[in-house]
């Protein structure tokens, strides 16, 4: 190959959640890495620590103003960037709003524009339903490969036409499996910093917005902790609801018990320390935190709203978050006294998660997208 291939990786922004934890999965276990241009356009809202994370990796990363300080500004600094890198791909990991910086790419000739969809919202209100079908036609107008984290995801939108008729191409949010594989040491190391002790601990992992049910979250911990009052929480992860996280582990009285991590870049080691994992997100796509769980051997209690494609091995469970919180506690207590599936590397390889494999399908299809765009 005589140039690398530039690449503009566009993303909301930059906070260790899923979309980002996927990205660097891939990117940083492709073959030959020396063959790419790798960018990162993001919004301004950011953790530091993300940004640096990128950049180790061999990211060039581009700051823009976010969408909701100011629409213009965003779409002229995504021109700029656009225009002055001369890139061949654009691929854009936010799902509704791809279109436009696709729609600019296409403006300035880049050749293979990626719509990804990370994740299937609910269009439960008037105005999701009269905005989504727009927003989902411009996306499919302004790309030329539809890329999806799951089935569900893509359903959403590009349709079920498109995806049964593998128009879809399946990204799936694939992970080093062995990294989260059961460590007895590790988990005594953790468990001795956060000082948990032998206790039940329990286990989230989720960037704090409003889909992943936070409060709800809480609760339900709360009413593990009436049941086995020695009990801990594990919450990793930070965001925009951290003020009202805060509040609610306030009201409940769970400060001594809630143990906050924030955003961390050792996920794989937390996940040790867990003896159970709960997902009780008002909406989601495939998330990544389901499959690491699985990968750590966890048994997993999670929402009915999470595409059930998520369920590669016997430890997940569902159950639906109209139930109360007593019934969500009393399922966790249930899975967690029972023993664990230890299938787990061969589960998840199978199903298309071991990063080893899935990272050269992405390098090989930018490749090919490529030469099929010359």
């Amino acid at each position: 190959m005589d140039s690398k291939i530039k690449v503009a990786e566009f993303i909301s922004r930059l906070e260790f959640g899923g979309a980002e934890a996927m990205l660097l999965n891939y990117t940083t276990h492709f073959q030959h890495p020396e063959q790419f241009d790798l960018h990162i356009i993001t919004q301004d809202i950011n953790d530091d620590d993300c940004i640096r994370q990128f950049e180790d990796a061999g990211y060039t990363v581009h700051i823009v103003t976010h969408k909701r300080k100011s629409i213009a500004k965003n779409v002229g600094e995504v021109y700029q960037v656009l225009k002055q890198e001369h890139f061949d791909i654009a691929h854009s990991h936010m799902t509704l709003t791809n279109f436009y910086v696709l729609l600019l790419a296409k403006m300035l000739g880049v050749r293979v524009r990626i719509s990804h969809a990370h994740s299937a919202f609910r269009e439960d209100n008037l105005k999701a339903k009269l905005a989504f079908p727009i927003l989902k036609s411009l996306n499919r107008l302004a790309a030329n490969v539809w890329m999806a984290c799951g089935y569900n995801a893509g359903v959403f939108l590009y349709g079920t036409d498109a995806v049964d008729h593998q128009k879809v191409y399946m990204m799936r949010n694939a992970i080093d499996l062995q990294r989260f594989q059961r460590n007895d040491k590790t988990r005594q190391m953790i468990r001795e910093k956060y000082a948990i002790g032998d206790a039940l601990c329990v286990g989230h992992v989720g960037r704090f917005c409003t889909p992943k049910n936070h409060l709800f979250v809480l609760e339900i911990f709360n009413a593990v902790r009436k049941i086995t009052p020695a009990s801990k929480f594990l919450l990793v992860g930070d965001g925009e609801l951290r003020g009202e996280v805060l509040a609610k582990i306030k009201e409940l009285h769970l400060e001594n018990s809630v143990v906050l991590t924030g955003n961390v870049t050792n996920t794989n080691e937390l996940y040790q320390a867990m003896d159970a994992f709960i997902l009780p997100s008002l909406y989601e796509g495939l998330p990544v935190v389901s499959i690491e769980a699985q990968a750590a051997n966890l048994p997993c209690l999670i929402s009915e709203n999470v595409d059930h494609r998520c369920a590669m091995t016997s430890n997940v469970h569902f159950l639906s978050i109209q139930k109360s919180a007593d019934e969500w506690a009393k399922e966790i207590l249930k899975y967690a006294a029972q023993p664990h599936s230890d299938d787990s590397i061969e589960a998840l390889t199978k199903a298309g998660y071991n990063i080893e494999t899935e990272a050269r399908k992405l390098e090989e299809l930018y490749k090919n997208s490529i030469n099929k765009q010359e």
